[in-house]
């Protein structure tokens, strides 16, 4: 037997969480995602963890409209976007968000964790400055690793303490303010305003993680940016709109 599995072969925290009967991973669902969901033993459930806020997943012109697509584009895209996978709809879907939120263009990804992990290594390294609230997300927080930028945070919401950290940064260095719109755990907002001041004082940019803001937040949804009257002030953001994603 290998170290590894040397390493692993007495772990048994999750059977005891399971014989405890508070294991909460790979329930299985056979029914719709819902405010109510139906387990394999025919049990209705109440659905608290599920990310359709707006239930789209369930409306009846996003499924004919998903099942026109079925007909003709298929299953999958055969390729990745870079390569061959970029369809038609895709453009489209992009042109519309653009215009919906008020950006120059907009890109879509497959899932959250891709946005984060795929832009902030490109847009900041060796030299640059990411500054991140310490309640940010794990996505965002596994995305900074990438890069070889200097990696520094401030207290959850603090402003003192964001400036605190900015006033030692020189003027001249590509400085960016990553954050939450909506934080997933706390469920409190980010203070843009204060943001976006500091950015300024301090010739700054700010990414925002509109993932739990976008459709809930702003004129018909367009998230805390423009709940705040941020937008144009932002220069990067995204979110999903169940699951449209964007930057």
């Amino acid at each position: 037997m290998g170290q590894l599995q040397d390493k692993y072969k007495n772990y048994r925290d999750p059977q005891k969480y399971i014989q405890a009967g508070v294991y909460p991973y790979f329930r299985e669902i056979t029914s719709k995602q819902g405010t109510e969901v139906t387990d394999i033993d025919g049990h209705k459930i109440l659905m608290f963890g599920s990310n359709a806020y707006t239930g789209l997943t369930n409306d009846e012109r996003v499924i004919a409209a998903a099942q026109r697509a079925l007909e003709k584009y298929g299953t999958g895209c055969a390729g990745s976007r870079f390569l061959n996978g970029t369809l038609d709809l895709h453009v489209q879907l992009e042109k519309e968000l653009a215009e919906f939120e008020n950006k120059d263009e907009v890109l879509c990804f497959s899932t959250g964790f891709a946005v984060n992990a795929g832009v902030i290594a490109m847009v900041v390294g060796r030299g640059d400055y990411i500054i991140c609230d310490d309640r940010d997300h794990a996505s965002i927080v596994d995305g900074r690793r990438l890069s070889f930028a200097t990696q520094l945070h401030y207290k959850h919401n603090d402003m003192q303490d964001l400036e605190r950290v900015l006033q030692k940064l020189p003027q001249e260095a590509i400085k960016l303010i990553i954050v939450d719109g909506v934080f997933s755990m706390e469920g409190d907002l980010a203070k843009l305003p204060e943001i976006i001041e500091l950015k300024k004082k301090y010739n700054c940019s700010v990414m925002v993680d509109e993932a739990h803001g976008l459709g809930v937040f702003g004129r018909q949804g367009r998230g805390v940016c423009d709940h705040f009257g941020v937008t144009d002030d932002v220069d990067l953001s995204w979110g999903h709109s169940r699951r449209a994603w964007l930057l």
